[in-house]
């Protein structure tokens, strides 16, 4: 433990704690959080009580980690020297301890196999789990089914604490509840995340702008990144044809693109109304005037991207259809083939062997007069409380350790450790890393209802087309259909 406390002492990044309060009426009673010690900064759950639960096994139903460049381990056995593996070992052994109980993970072969574990298991009123981790938009499917514990009956939750993420919690209530709630345990909301990478070769070679100061001193807009983006094309081989071998100020998956766009520009398809109940709102003028800009810079010239879903790709080994192809453009941007590669934080671990330096930037603002840079939460695998569990106190006693000794030990050691100093390659990107975590933004229309909303806008796109408000104008009705169901059913859950 003393071990630990020097390693947390050495972090240099705090997560916000002076945060909003989420858009829900979920309140908690203790509040008394930070314990100061005389030569550590740790943060403690004060008001948890003192229990013990007899060597309990408390289970976590997980999909196979990996999956995505994302981090869904619950449980290792052992120390193995790596720095996240490590991290989730240590915070378990504390809680173990403290608690008397084990932690044992249930792993399936994918997301969709845990969504049906989960709704099987709830439907048969059986208690095989405590928790089970879900993707986001599947977590709030089988939430609006009733089958998962809302956070105000989970007595120990505390969602005021600096270890929730506040803001992205305020934009999933419905109905002033929350049914799950993101804290930093779940690193995989940090990891899909979305940022820019930079190639270091290329900006110097192309004689461009210093990357960073173009963000600390408030130019990193859209405008800036597209002009930054054309400085890079190039055909390589001269056959007068933009391939893959080629060179394009743009890497990008258009899934993961076209909607950091507006969601970076604080843009919401979906909103809440006073009553913290859904409403369209993906129909004004600034939205389809940023798409606008998009589809011109993507289409209205010179070929500047290059996307793994659309494009040909003919110089790299890969299974299509599979984990090999989404991997696709990381290869490219090893190569030098790219300025930018726009992808989730998650990849920057993929790219450790790359020979030319990178760094990492926020999305861009839509332009100067945007307050702040604000990152698209792409999506975030959160655990959530089965209603068949048998326990809430005990639960929530664990889940509230779970994000206090997450935010004390494994998060330093991914953003400290793993992120700054592994994979990052210089003092800068730790700077855009702080910018990135701090002002983290979800747009449900994006993530929870990306099949009705946010498809309506990335398919116009994806077909080289800029006809934004009659394809939303045709999709309209099923869309309002769609968040009026998910209003009724919130009602309904009272």
């Amino acid at each position: 433990m003393k071990k630990i406390c020097l390693i947390i002492l050495t972090m240099t990044f705090i997560i916000s704690c002076a945060a909003n309060q989420p858009k829900s009426n979920e309140t908690n009673s203790a509040k008394e959080t930070i314990e100061l010690e005389t030569e550590v900064f740790r943060y403690a759950a004060a008001y948890l009580p003192d229990k013990t639960y007899g060597g309990y096994e408390f289970r976590i139903v997980v999909p196979e980690d990996g999956l995505y460049d994302v981090v869904t381990t619950a449980v290792v056995e052992e120390e193995s020297g790596d720095t996240i593996n490590d991290a989730i070992y240590q915070r378990n052994r504390v809680i173990e301890e403290k608690y008397d109980m084990v932690f044992r993970q249930i792993s399936v072969a994918d997301y969709p196999a845990l969504k049906e574990n989960f709704r099987k298991s709830t439907a048969a009123a059986s208690d095989d789990f405590d928790l089970g981790m879900m993707i986001a938009r599947d977590a709030w499917e089988i939430a609006l089914t009733g089958a998962v514990v809302p956070v105000n009956r989970l007595p120990y939750l505390d969602i005021s604490q600096p270890w929730y993420s506040q803001d992205v919690n305020s934009e999933i209530s419905i109905n002033g509840k929350l049914y799950f709630a993101y804290s930093d345990e779940c690193l995989t909301m940090f990891e899909q995340t979305m940022c820019v990478l930079f190639n270091k070769k290329l900006v110097d070679d192309l004689s461009l702008d210093n990357m960073y100061n173009l963000v600390t001193d408030n130019k990193w807009t859209v405008d800036k990144f597209f002009d930054l983006a054309r400085t890079a094309v190039a055909d390589l081989d001269g056959d007068g044809i933009m391939t893959d071998i080629d060179r394009y100020g743009i890497l990008m998956h258009n899934d993961l693109f076209y909607p950091c766009f507006w969601v970076s520009s604080g843009i919401k398809t979906v909103s809440k109304d006073a009553d913290d109940l859904l409403i369209f709102t993906g129909q004004s003028e600034k939205l389809f005037g940023i798409l606008e800009k998009v589809y011109q810079n993507i289409y209205g010239g010179e070929k500047i991207h290059f996307d793994i879903w659309r494009d040909k790709i003919t110089s790299y080994t890969y299974v299509a259809g599979t984990e090999d192809q989404r991997k696709v453009s990381n290869m490219q941007f090893q190569d030098n083939k790219g300025l930018f590669l726009v992808h989730c934080i998650g990849a920057v671990s993929t790219l450790r062997a790359m020979d030319a330096d990178f760094g990492i930037l926020p999305f861009p603002k839509y332009d100067e007069s945007q307050i702040k840079y604000y990152s698209r939460v792409a999506d975030g695998w959160i655990n959530c409380v089965p209603v068949t569990n048998s326990d809430l106190e005990r639960t929530s006693i664990i889940m509230e350790s779970l994000a206090v000794e997450s935010k004390n030990i494994t998060v330093p050691a991914y953003m400290e450790t793993a992120l700054r100093t592994k994979f990052m390659r210089d003092n800068d990107s730790a700077e855009m890393l702080d910018i990135i975590h701090a002002d983290r933004t979800m747009d449900l229309g994006d993530v929870f209802y990306l099949f009705a909303v946010r498809n309506v806008y990335t398919s116009v796109l994806i077909e080289g087309k800029n006809n934004f408000a009659s394809a939303v104008e045709s999709k309209l009705n099923a869309i309002n259909k769609e968040l009026d169901k998910a209003n009724e059913t919130a009602l309904a859950l009272e």
